[in-house]
């Protein structure tokens, strides 16, 4: 499971800002800046990925978020899945 309520790098709880392939989880501002892996994602974005995984799976759809979110978190998804799974995916656009 990717670490999400921390930076994965220093431990820091603020300015996550950027999800990390490589590192599974998040890092922050600064760290992200030696990670050529990192994607950048919004404050919507992470509240979506922290609740995916933190959520109990009778509410796990029960939310919310921005187009723009979507696209980051599926593409966050895609990558994430395809390195740990090492296979393609085919991810079909949200209706």
């Amino acid at each position: 499971m990717p670490t999400v309520t921390e930076c994965v790098n220093c431990g820091s709880k603020e300015n996550l800002t950027h999800f990390s392939i490589k590192n599974n989880g998040m890092k922050c501002e600064s760290c992200s800046k030696i990670d050529k892996s990192v994607i950048r994602v919004s404050e919507a974005t992470l509240y979506a990925i922290k609740y995916i995984i933190m959520a109990p799976a009778k509410k796990l759809f029960s939310f919310s978020i921005p187009e723009s979110s979507i696209e980051e978190l599926r593409l966050i998804a895609k990558v994430y899945l395809e390195e740990k799974l090492e296979k393609t995916f085919k991810f079909d656009k949200i209706v």
